[in-house]
């Protein structure tokens, strides 16, 4: 029985510290990958333009609402614009799906890290058992 006991007792620290070990090192890329995404997602040219009641894209100042309104411009230039602001929101829709599935992978990646340190706690818990009992010459087998 002592045979094995220590064996258990070995795999709940390897376990362990495997988990601690490569969930931190997920969790810290993932940090760095997500602190990219919202960099990305503040910079997107999509912030600062809206579209307006007939669907056109316009800039939000002022004065390049009421220049775009007083010339007229061209329907190759619309359609060319409206090409480009699709491609543009495609673009954006794919980077906020990539940020969101990185998010969640550094909040599962911080569950595995307390995962960790939970069965950390509960090999200690056991070894300051078993190790209490021996060094007070508790009953043997």
């Amino acid at each position: 029985m002592e045979g094995i006991l220590p064996f258990k007792k070995d795999n709940y620290l390897k376990i362990s510290t495997l988990l601690i070990c490569i969930f931190s090192v997920f969790a810290l890329i993932l940090n760095l990958e997500g602190s990219n995404c919202i960099i990305q997602i503040n910079s997107s040219p999509l912030i600062s333009y809206s579209s307006n009641e007939n669907g056109e894209v316009s800039n939000n100042s002022d004065f390049m609402n009421q220049q775009a309104a007083e010339e007229q411009q061209e329907p190759q230039l619309q359609q060319q614009d409206a090409q480009s602001q699709e491609t543009l929101m495609q673009q954006s829709y794919e980077l906020r799906k990539y940020c969101f599935l990185v998010t969640n992978l550094y909040v599962y990646s911080l569950f595995g890290v307390i995962i960790g340190f939970i069965i950390l706690v509960l090999w200690y818990i056991r070894y300051k058992k078993i190790w209490s009992g021996k060094k007070s010459g508790g009953p043997t087998n």
